[in-house]
This record gives C-alpha cells, sequence and structure tokens, in this order.
C-alpha cells in the first residue's frame, strides 16, 4: 500500500507518477469531473509537507515512517484544514467528497 493508492481511492481519480515539481503543479491544478479543485489543492499541500516531514525524518532520525502512517497524517491534516474552513463556500461540501 502506498500513499498515492490510498490518495487515489480517497479522490477517486488517477493519480499519475510525478517525475517533477511542474508535473505535480499541473495535476493539481489541472480539472477533474470527480475532484472539487480546491480539494485537490488541499491533498496536494498535504502530500508535499508530509514528504517534506518524511525526509526531515529520514536526515535527522535516520527513521522511516510507514506509508500508512504517513497518509493517516495526510487525512488528518485535510479534515482538519476542511473543518476549520468549512463555513467559506468553497469547503462547504469538501468533508463528504474527502471521506466518501
Amino acid at each position: 500500500m502506498t500513499v498515492w493508492s490510498e490518495i487515489q481511492l480517497r479522490i477517486r481519480c488517477r493519480v499519475p507518477r510525478f517525475t517533477s515539481w511542474s508535473d505535480l503543479m499541473q495535476w493539481a491544478r489541472a480539472p477533474a469531473s470527480s475532484v472539487p479543485p480546491v480539494l485537490k489543492m488541499l491533498v496536494t499541500q498535504s502530500l508535499v509537507y508530509s514528504v517534506w516531514q518524511q525526509r526531515n525524518n529520514m536526515l535527522h532520525n535516520q527513521s522511516i515512517t510507514p506509508p500508512l502512517v504517513v497518509f493517516k497524517d495526510m487525512n488528518r491534516q485535510v479534515i482538519n484544514t476542511i473543518n476549520v474552513l468549512r463555513k467559506r463556500k468553497k469547503f462547504r461540501n469538501l468533508m463528504s467528497s474527502w471521506l466518501l
């Protein structure tokens, strides 16, 4: 199980393998009928932050976090962000899009 496969399951959208930063940004900005654009950006932000944390953890602590734990942290970040901003128009229906 990988972080990518978990993301694909959640957003019901194919997530390609990225070879560059611009590929990731292009995917995040591209319209997808099944995923609200703001949710794609939240997932992208959470993914970048989680990968950065994992990198620092490997460099400074010489420990590797299992992919499922990384995804659970990402999941919590996305849920918390949606909860905080749920009264804003763009965020009203995001929780159901993320959790279904």
